[in-house]
């Protein structure tokens, strides 16, 4: 029978391999990518998530938060559309795939890291 400190003990271990290792995967994403029209954007970590300014100012998805194996937001922003729309953010060998939705419309791209 596990003791209420040897419960305690692992759940503080558990949590601490969790953020170790979420924390070393937002590191190895953040950085400058060339996104397919050219144009450069800037991922960084904040608040235990990832965003990611474009070139011309605009940011196209603050604090896009770890869910299985991507980074979910509900508040991706287009430099080149209106208003906000739920995206999905996942690794590639090469760098990023960038996705968003309006409705059942689901474009994206496909981000080199530089």
């Amino acid at each position: 029978m596990m003791t209420i400190k040897k419960v305690l003990g692992t759940f503080i271990t558990a949590a601490a391999v969790a953020a170790f290792v979420s924390t070393t995967a937002m590191a190895g994403v953040a950085g400058k990518y060339k996104r397919p029209n050219g144009k450069m954007a800037t991922v960084s970590n904040c608040s235990g998530g990832i965003r990611a300014v474009a070139s011309n100012g605009t940011v196209m998805f603050t604090c896009a938060k770890k869910r299985g194996s991507a980074w979910k937001s509900k508040t991706m922003k287009h430099p080149e559309f209106p208003g906000t729309f739920d995206g999905t953010v996942r690794r590639t060998k090469k760098g990023l795939n960038v996705q968003g939705c309006f409705g059942f419309i689901c474009p994206a791209e496909n981000w080199t890291k530089q």
